[in-house]
């Protein structure tokens, strides 16, 4: 009885693992909750005039898809892309990684301040806000030119 527990367990862990390395190339879900994201902080940003009651729903989906489904899909994908991110040949691929790697530390922590504590209209809370605004406004290209060949977008058809 033991015995058939122990594969057991270790049939699930390889599963899990195949899924986990699986995930490290499939970023699709990720890449486009990130474009949903921005395009919905760009409805946010002052200069963009939309009604109240469109922003204010916009706001409520922007903090709740940011602080639930962004976590779970882009920090799982995010986790299990850093082995790739540290050993791919690619001078390119290694540095744009590295590169959103920070910037999406910075977007989510000020994120995470923006959520709990707020844009409480002093100089400090203005600066998470604008450390949040231009951090994103870096992270999305970026992001599209790292992953040009396999982006969700395809505006652009890659020569081999």
């Amino acid at each position: 009885m033991a015995v058939n527990q122990i594969s057991e367990s270790k049939i699930e862990l390889s599963k899990f693992s195949q899924w986990w390395q699986r995930l490290a190339y499939h970023h699709q879900w990720a890449e486009a909750l990130l474009y949903t994201m921005f395009i919905s902080g760009v409805l946010l940003w002052e200069r963009v005039e939309i009604y109240w009651q469109v922003e204010r729903w916009v706001l409520l989906g922007h903090m709740l898809i940011g602080a639930s489904f962004f976590i779970l899909v882009v920090g799982a994908f995010w986790i299990s892309h850093r082995r790739l991110i540290t050993k791919s040949k690619k001078a390119f691929l290694r540095h744009t990684g590295n590169a959103i790697e920070w910037l999406l530390i910075i977007c989510s922590l000020s994120g995470f301040y923006l959520f709990f504590i707020g844009k409480p209209g002093n100089e400090l809370g203005l600066f998470i806000q604008d450390v949040h605004f231009y951090s994103s406004w870096l992270l999305v290209p970026l992001v599209f030119r790292h992953a040009m060949r396999w982006t969700v977008l395809k505006v652009f058809k890659t020569i081999k």
